[in-house]
């Protein structure tokens, strides 16, 4: 079975490094380079890996273009195995292989499809995290399963370490089913929009603590954006604060602090910080762009002191944040309606200082808002949409700042309730 491995993120190499211990026949290993591959967040190389066998390594600026066609049907593979990629693979690609273009996503699909699921995941709170593997199709996450497993979430895990135990797992469901791959029998489980939801692609500045929520929800939110991501942040100063580690803590605030406090700097240890109802220590943070240090480190050199508050009051005048959140907060998006079932999302900004703000809103490619705003402090509208028709529907919101175009993406799976 000529098999290829497509990849751009660390797993590709972890899958590429399992079938060649396990003698499988790997013709080919397709990898991106150039900007295709420095701004991918977890890209590893695999040239390695490659020496000394008889797979063909390819790279690419672009895997639509015709001179990645044309590699990919001279090495004539049965199956391709993607290991993530940043593009959505057109269609004449994902015909080459003869048996199939099969992936992982890292959800229970079909719930979870979209951009970032392991840090939604961890957002959420969810006690483990799932992972498909299944047959590209022209259409996101939406194709056939082929086997699905998943890892659990322990206190002490971030979003790092759950990747490191999901490229485990997709070895071993690659390995589960070699033998129906080799036969041509895997069993292919058709996905039901009844039960698709979408988790939208997540930007940089998301990453936004809002200190208005209790320890747990808190410590969720750092441990799901830490390395190999941006970063949750906060304010201080007039400059950026990247809190890359934190920990939940046991003890009982006093003199009704604010959320976003410090309460106490403990030396060897910490910041610890009032949330909603629950304290949490910061213990690796970073000023700007400045190397990380540890937490009680920084706040003795920048003078913190208890009393101090980290909070978006303190953002350089120039910032400012776009997005949309769900009503259920920033992950719980109505994705999956009945029809003329009503769904909403609030559209949000938060500044500083005054920004003009001009937000455009199109649903299935018909714009239904267009307005400009000021923005001083918080602005918050809902957007309520409505389908008469099952199917896949799409909303697009676009933020223009002087200094953005921010450009968001939901789908919405709708389905017959009767």
């Amino acid at each position: 079975m000529r098999t290829v491995i497509v990849g751009n993120r660390k797993l590709a190499r972890h899958l590429l490094r399992h079938l060649l211990e396990h003698d499988w026949n790997v013709v080919g290993v397709l990898v991106p380079e150039g900007d295709l591959a420095t701004e991918q967040a977890n890209f590893t190389p695999v040239d390695d890996l490659v020496v000394d066998t008889d797979c063909e390594l390819y790279k690419v600026e672009d895997i639509n273009n015709q001179e990645s066609l044309t590699w990919l049907n001279a090495i004539d593979p049965d199956i391709c195995l993607c290991g993530g990629w940043s593009q959505i693979i057109k269609k004449r690609i994902l015909n080459v292989p003869n048996q199939g273009f099969f992936g992982f996503h890292s959800s229970r699909l079909p719930k979870g499809r979209g951009g970032a699921p392991v840090n939604w995941s961890l957002i959420n709170g969810d006690e483990e995290v799932w992972i498909s593997l299944f047959e590209y199709v022209s259409d996101v996450d939406a194709g056939d399963i082929l086997a699905q497993g998943s890892v659990p979430v322990q206190t002490r895990d971030n979003v790092k370490t759950i990747f490191d135990a999901l490229a485990s797992e997709a070895c071993r469901l690659v390995s589960s089913i070699r033998s129906e791959l080799t036969q041509k029998s895997a069993k292919r489980i058709p996905q039901e929009i009844e039960n698709a939801t979408y988790r939208p692609r997540r930007q940089p500045k998301d990453g936004l603590i809002d200190w208005q929520n209790n320890p747990e929800t808190l410590y969720n939110w750092i441990r799901s954006q830490t390395n190999p991501y941006p970063g949750a942040y906060t304010f201080y100063d007039n400059e950026r604060l990247t809190v890359w580690h934190s920990e939940p803590v046991s003890r009982a605030s006093s003199n009704d602090p604010e959320p976003g406090e410090v309460l106490e700097i403990v030396d060897g240890e910490g910041v610890e910080v009032q949330g909603q109802g629950g304290v949490i220590r910061l213990t690796r943070v970073q000023r700007g762009d400045r190397p990380p240090s540890w937490a009680d480190n920084y706040a003795r050199k920048m003078g913190v002191s208890p009393g101090d508050r980290f909070s978006q009051e303190w953002a350089p005048d120039d910032w400012i944040y776009t997005g949309f959140r769900g009503l259920l907060g920033s992950s719980g998006f109505d994705t999956n309606l009945g029809v003329d079932e009503i769904g909403s999302l609030d559209l949000v900004a938060f500044s500083g200082s005054s920004h003009e703000v001009s937000i455009s809103v199109s649903i299935d490619s018909k714009q239904v808002l267009h307005e400009s705003v000021v923005v001083d402090d918080v602005y918050c509208d809902e957007v309520r949409y409505q389908f008469v028709e099952p199917g896949t529907h799409s909303i697009s919101v676009v933020f223009n700042t002087f200094e953005d175009t921010d450009t968001r993406h939901l789908k919405i799976f709708v389905h017959d309730s009767n």
